[in-house]
């Protein structure tokens, strides 16, 4: 295959010049890299609200076996963990899963003074997803469960009614261990202030009602210096999902701004279904919180999953001209354009970012020219990007698109290492061969 430079240019007018850079791959390499509808992976929650929870392997070890306590869809009053114990030593249960059993604050308040009665020495998980936990006794009964169990690595609480202030007394626990911290499609809302008196007067009346509307916004003045102490009482946390979750702007900035500060261990960071396209301010700060607190840092580990946000290009705008650095990145489902991907082309030399996903964005052929342009006034180096692994499922892709890479890879655009271009309607079934 011969490849010319004006191949990996778009055909819009206003696409920078290309670097010449040394030709050193081959376009029969390609197919190597694309991956099998066996391997590919793309997320469950993209164009549809999730609507279960997906922790299966999260909980090692788990099972209907002598290591596990398990209720699922059973009502509280059958919740009794004597009976579910039966002869086993509470030493050895290394998972506690109620799921679906509709368990209020009061129910776990009784479930958590059976509990303390026994030595939970191993237990690692803790799984109360779809409940209805809510209120500061949740938060309370929590807290001594973790206090009981301090080896606990994942708390998973989605698909429950919990707000942020129902988890504070989570700061006084034990989580030294907690690595793993789900907080789905919970109304994650910031505690109102109240009034020490009542206003008698009209004046009064209303200011005490903005403060209330402010309270629950995006620019109430709480101090939410609590968040960095919940934050920093977890110090081996990597993981934290908080999609679909009705959580404030300035919440969400503060509690991105406490996961990503330096010294964190924090890996993953899914924020999916938030509407963050319509949130822009938000996300702005967030990126710009993510430049400040890493910019110390040579490398990250961090992956942040934006997918199904309907960014559009303003939110593609915005991220790519942060200048953040984070090693993964899940733009799935945010109707990017080429447009979009221009934009990106342009950031992904400076990004740090090793993955990305654009599967769902219906940009084309036109999308993968821009993404894959070369933009002469970035520095280079061996590689325009670092880019190993790029998600191109269902992006209404032909073969015009996988020969447009193969001629990029073969200009060193990145050292690609995995290419999913599952479900694109126009690409031949024998592209990948004839690549």
């Amino acid at each position: 295959m011969t490849t010319t430079t004006a191949s990996l240019i778009g055909t819009g007018s206003e696409q920078p010049a290309l670097t010449a850079l040394p030709k050193t791959g081959s376009s029969s390499s390609l197919a190597s890299l694309l991956s099998s509808e066996h391997d590919a992976s793309t997320s469950s929650t993209l164009c549809e609200p999730m609507e279960k929870s997906i922790n299966d392997g999260d909980c090692l070890g788990c099972g209907m076996h002598s290591r596990e306590i398990a209720f699922v869809d059973l009502e509280p009053t059958e919740l009794n963990i004597c009976s579910a114990l039966g002869e086993r030593d509470s030493r050895t249960i290394e998972c506690l899963r109620i799921n679906g059993c509709r368990m209020d604050s009061s129910a776990l308040s009784l479930l958590v003074e059976e509990l303390c009665h026994l030595e939970l020495l191993n237990l690692h998980t803790i799984d109360f997803s779809k409940n209805q936990l809510s209120g500061s006794l949740a938060g309370k009964s929590l807290a001594k469960l973790l206090g009981n169990a301090p080896l606990v690595r994942t708390l998973s609480l989605g698909w429950n009614n919990l707000s942020l202030g129902d988890l504070r007394d989570l700061s006084q626990s034990s989580l030294a261990n907690v690595a793993f911290l789900d907080l789905r499609s919970n109304p994650l809302l910031v505690p109102t202030r109240k009034s020490s008196a009542k206003c008698t007067s009209k004046k009064a009346s209303s200011r005490r009602s903005s403060v209330t509307i402010e309270d629950n916004g995006s620019d109430n003045n709480d101090d939410m210096a609590w968040l960095y102490a919940l934050v920093e009482s977890m110090p081996a946390l990597t993981h934290v999902l908080l999609a679909q979750a009705s959580i404030a702007d300035k919440a969400l900035i503060v509690l991105l701004d406490a996961l990503t500060r330096p010294g964190t261990s924090i890996e993953y960071i899914g924020l999916e279904w938030l509407s963050l396209g319509s949130r822009l301010a938000s996300l702005s700060a967030i990126f710009k919180n993510i430049v400040s607190s890493r910019q110390n840092f040579t490398s990250s580990t961090l992956h942040l999953n934006l997918a199904a946000n309907n960014l559009g290009d303003s939110g593609i705008d915005v991220i790519a001209s942060s200048g953040a650095t984070m090693a993964s990145l899940t733009l799935a489902c945010n109707f990017i354009t080429e447009k979009g991907t221009a934009m990106l082309a342009k950031w992904l030399p400076k990004s740090g970012l090793t993955s990305l996903d654009l599967s769902d964005n219906h940009f084309g052929d036109q999308g993968i020219a821009s993404l894959v342009s070369i933009h002469s006034d970035i520095m280079l180096d061996a590689h325009y990007t670092q880019i190993r692994s790029l998600g191109l499922n269902s992006c209404c892709l032909s073969d015009a698109s996988l020969r447009t890479v193969s001629d990029a890879l073969s200009y060193n655009w990145a050292p690609l290492e995995s290419l999913r271009i599952l479900r694109n309607n126009r690409m031949s079934s024998c592209a990948k061969i004839s690549m």
